[in-house]
């Protein structure tokens, strides 16, 4: 990773049929994830956004440089909780994120300030708080594919059965209906890599039917709330 932390990450839209053939060839080259094996987990995360819905208006509208605010945590592990910024710079993403306790991952959806200095991650949500009334937003929650290539740093998902809540904003409650936002058949494929894709996973992917899109899964499932 450069310096700067900053990658590439590129989204197509896929069917399922699609994404079946390229898992079969992505396993042949690449590794699955560590540590939940090749059926791969569910996500759960819960994204903030301000009172003039900044984040949201900000990625729709295409500007080059934004950032969003989210928590999250894998499968049922609540023990494992992490805060993250989500950043787009120019063409570049960067991710910064920090663990947090559920006790804090709570506060935070209460819209409670946490005291300044706790940490870089949490002094910026709370100046966000004071400055634009930054409240949780849209729950996102979806089952991930990963295949990873660590002497390169590439990591290839493949997210299927994207769900919300309607108006629900507690990311620890799994009893209520959660409504489906993909079209039936289809999922969401994720190449992030630094400086350069590999030319032979660059060929792997070459002639699978797919289209690159630009929206991401926060706005999706924000958006079927409007």
């Amino acid at each position: 990773m450069n310096e700067a932390g900053l990658r590439h990450e590129i989204k197509y839209e896929i069917s399922l049929a699609a994404a079946r053939a390229i898992q079969e060839r992505l396993k042949t080259v690449m590794q699955p994830d560590p540590h939940h094996g090749p059926e791969g987990y569910r996500i759960h995360s819960l994204y903030f956004d301000d009172a003039d819905h900044s984040a949201y208006r900000d990625k729709v509208d295409g500007i080059r440089d934004r950032s969003k605010l989210r928590l999250r945590y894998y499968e049922e592990n609540e023990d494992y909780i992490v805060f993250e910024n989500k950043e787009k710079i120019g063409d570049l993403t960067r991710k910064t994120g920090m663990q947090v306790s559920k006790e804090t991952a709570l506060a935070l959806m209460r819209g409670e300030v946490l005291p300044l200095g706790t940490a870089p991650l949490l002094d910026l949500y709370r100046a966000l708080k004071k400055s634009s009334m930054l409240h949780p937003a849209v729950l996102v929650d979806y089952h991930r594919t990963p295949f990873t290539l660590k002497t390169q740093n590439v990591r290839i998902t493949i997210d299927s059965d994207l769900r919300t809540k309607p108006f629900q904003k507690d990311l620890f409650d799994r009893q209520s209906p959660m409504i489906p936002v993909l079209d039936p058949g289809t999922c969401i494929l994720e190449v992030k890599y630094d400086e350069f894709l590999p030319p032979y996973l660059a060929l792997i992917l070459q002639d699978v039917p797919k289209t690159r899109i630009a929206i991401s899964k926060f706005v999706r499932c924000l958006s079927i709330l409007e």
